[in-house]
Formats: C-alpha cells, sequence, structure tokens
C-alpha cells in the first residue's frame, strides 16, 4: 500500500472517529470522490485499534482513578461504579444493534443520498442541542444513560456520528458541551473494542489475517492522529462552541446532496 493512502486513511480514521462529523460518513464519501482501493479488514481493525489506545491514554488519569476505586472495600457504593453503569447503560443499546446487524448480515444501504441528508440533517441538531442551556453538570444519571445509549444506536447509519449524537443528546438533556464530549469519549472504548472484536472474530474465522509495514503505520498513525485530535478538540470546546463542526456538516451535507442529485 503507497504511503499516500495509508496517510489519507489514517488521517480520515484519527480525525473524524472523535469529532462530531461522522466517520464512517467519510468512509463512504471518499470513495465516491476518490478512487480508493479497500486495505482489507485487518488495516481497518488495527486503525480502529490505534484509535482505541489513543482514547485510553487521554482518559488514562480518569481511568486509573475509576480502577483504584473499584478495588476499595467501598466500590459498589462509589460515584466509579455508578458511572460505569451509566457507561453500560449507554453503551448496551449499541452494542445489541451492532451485534443483531452482524448476526443477520445486515447492512444499512451506504448510498450517499443518506449520507448527505443524515450529515446535514444530524448537523443542524447539534447546532439546536449546543444552544441549550445548561443547568447542570454532568453527573449522569441512570435514566439519562439509557436515553443517550439509545440515541447513539442510531449512529449505526453512516453520516450520523455517534459522539455527535452523543453530544448532541447529551446537550439537549441539559449537560455542559466539554463533559458531554467526555462522556462521548469514554463511550467511544466499549464501541470500538466490541466493533474491532466483531471484525477480529469474523477474519479469524476467514483466514484474512495478514501482517506487514503498513500495518505498523497505519496503527502507528492512527494513534498519533487520533490523540491529537481528541486533545486539540477537548481543549477547543472549553472556549468555543460546537458551531464550526454545525457549519462544516451543513456545507459538506449541501455538496454531498448536490452531487448525489444534481450531477
Amino acid at each position: 500500500m503507497i504511503f499516500g493512502l495509508i496517510l489519507l486513511l489514517t488521517l480520515t480514521q484519527g480525525i473524524t472517529e472523535f469529532l462530531p462529523v461522522s466517520s464512517s460518513g467519510h468512509l463512504v464519501i471518499l470513495p465516491y470522490f476518490i478512487e480508493i482501493p479497500y486495505q482489507g479488514k485487518t488495516f481497518d481493525v488495527v486503525l480502529h485499534f490505534g484509535s482505541l489506545f489513543a482514547v485510553i491514554f487521554y482518559l488514562k488519569n480518569d481511568i486509573f482513578e475509576i480502577l483504584k476505586d473499584m478495588i476499595s472495600k467501598e466500590r459498589f457504593t462509589s460515584k466509579s461504579f455508578y458511572f460505569l453503569k451509566c457507561i453500560f447503560l449507554a453503551t448496551l443499546p449499541v452494542i445489541l444493534v451492532g451485534y443483531i446487524i452482524n448476526l443477520y448480515k445486515l447492512e444499512f444501504i451506504k448510498l450517499i443520498q443518506i449520507v448527505g441528508w443524515t450529515t446535514l440533517t444530524f448537523g443542524i441538531l447539534l447546532g439546536i442541542a449546543d444552544k441549550t442551556i445548561t443547568n447542570k453538570k454532568f453527573s449522569p444519571k441512570l435514566k439519562d444513560s439509557i436515553i443517550i445509549g439509545l440515541m447513539q444506536s442510531i449512529a449505526i447509519i453512516p453520516g450520523v456520528s455517534r459522539s455527535g449524537i452523543v453530544i448532541t443528546t447529551s446537550r439537549f438533556l441539559g449537560y455542559d458541551r466539554v463533559q458531554s464530549s467526555k462522556f462521548s469519549l469514554f463511550l467511544s472504548i466499549p464501541v470500538i473494542f466490541a466493533a474491532m472484536t466483531l471484525k477480529s472474530i469474523y477474519i479469524f474465522q476467514t483466514d484474512e489475517i495478514t501482517f506487514s509495514l503498513d500495518i505498523i503505520i497505519g496503527f502507528s498513525l492512527s494513534l498519533i492522529f487520533s490523540f491529537l485530535t481528541i486533545k486539540i478538540f477537548m481543549s477547543y470546546i472549553e472556549k468555543a462552541s460546537l458551531k464550526v463542526f454545525v457549519y462544516y456538516r451543513i456545507i459538506l451535507g449541501a455538496i454531498i446532496l448536490y452531487f448525489a442529485y444534481l450531477t
């Protein structure tokens, strides 16, 4: 695989995975405008593996505190245990949906028109949600976690954006954008891990395992780009709104629909 293609794919994965712009949508858009050969499921898993390492490294202090609470005598009454229950409830719907889709070999039609409409529609919703007046710090309730989880499962549709729908829902529930985004990062860990596991099982079953220098480069670049994206994004939203992502999605959605229907 040429380095330019590896760079393009790792940049796409690293940047779009954690921003509210939809990584799956961009992976549908790219082949539509540029002829890109499929890199294989092994390379796909490796890119996600890099992103998983990046988010764990970024959240390492929080994860360490959770682990410390979970080995204490008060673990079942600690805030960390309650938080993990919220993570579980918010993750369960998307895991179940992903499992059913994989079990019955279902697949959403990846039409460029669908990506255009979801990119535009959920971009507008993100903008509306970001104007919500924050009335509470992020201390997720079990009920809110279930709602966030149900909405997160919609992200199976290309163009919706998993992080985008989590942030949008959290903002509608009254949580501030920084903590909403951080909760989205926490939720990405089990979701990415589950997706990697399903793909890895398929790879082992079909004997498509391949290792090469491309794999090492892909993992390394995905980790670096993902970590830098998370760090810059979290620093940015501490000082600014989500408008830039809203405008990006609206403009991109309009461009996609223009080419889909008028060219």
